[in-house]
């Protein structure tokens, strides 16, 4: 049932006594909703936005042990979303999210290292969330052994990695996709091109990734294969790419701030 402005009231207004009773999972919930506010299906908000609000409900619920509300406590730190950014704290809160068992603090941690640029680090804890069970964490692996990022090149762990976060059900659409495409670019620097030629189809079923579709037309009119190596959703001005001849000025040697 789609709910109206008067459900979303109602709903606010109960998790706002429930919280107020000290019901963590409540100010959880209720900092999901007023964090960035919701809107109906034409835009309009039926809950507004309050981000210091919700910040602060966040923080009594990671205290009082909500790994969740840990992990998105930092994620506000990490990118300054209703509190002063503060990454020291950042790293903080997603220590104590990981050891709480929350995967996507450790991939998030992963990002903070990423854009200063310590790489090393950035892999130690793209293969911890991995092991947390996080397949897109995979897919950050492989591409780190694929091309060297952080961690000695290995193009068989890279392939084990890519191939383990295809058998993830803990994966984005997105992420299976860019999965299948850097194991077909792997196949390609194995020598075994025709390998590829499936993987890219496949992840490029919808359409929608033009690196595949263009090295697919680069099978069909035998010419020269020059794969895109850059990351599919990562920002080209950000670190964490490989050398990519399609891309020669993309982000592989500069630190920049972070964007989401």
């Amino acid at each position: 049932m789609r709910m109206t402005k008067s459900h979303w009231r109602r709903r606010t207004a109960l998790l706002r006594r429930k919280s107020a009773a000290g019901d963590t999972a409540a100010a959880l919930d209720l900092a999901l909703d007023l964090l960035d506010g919701i809107q109906d299906r034409q835009g309009h908000s039926v809950v507004r936005r309050n981000s210091p609000y919700a910040v602060r409900l966040l923080q009594y619920a990671a205290e009082h042990g909500e790994s969740r509300a840990a992990t998105m406590l930092a994620y506000a730190y990490d990118v300054g979303q209703g509190i002063p950014r503060n990454v020291a704290l950042a790293v903080k809160w997603y220590h104590r999210a990981i050891r709480q068992g929350e995967n996507s603090a450790a991939a998030n941690l992963a990002t903070v290292y990423r854009d200063k640029g310590n790489l090393r680090r950035a892999h130690h804890w793209h293969l911890r969330a991995m092991k947390m069970g996080d397949g897109d964490a995979a897919v950050d692996t492989g591409y780190d052994y694929l091309y060297g990022i952080g961690v000695r090149k290995d193009l068989r762990l890279a392939q084990r990695m890519f191939q383990s976060a295809l058998q993830s059900t803990n994966i984005s659409q997105l992420g299976r996709e860019e999965a299948l495409y850097h194991l077909a670019v792997a196949e390609i620097d194995h020598g075994r091109a025709r390998l590829a030629i499936p993987l890219l189809r496949t992840a490029n079923k919808d359409g929608d990734y033009p690196e595949a579709a263009s090295l697919l037309a680069e099978f069909e009119s035998n010419t020269a294969l020059t794969p895109c190596r850059c990351r599919r959703a990562l920002n080209k001005n950000l670190r964490g790419h490989a050398k990519c001849p399609q891309h020669p000025t993309n982000g592989r040697f500069k630190a920049t701030k972070r964007v989401c």
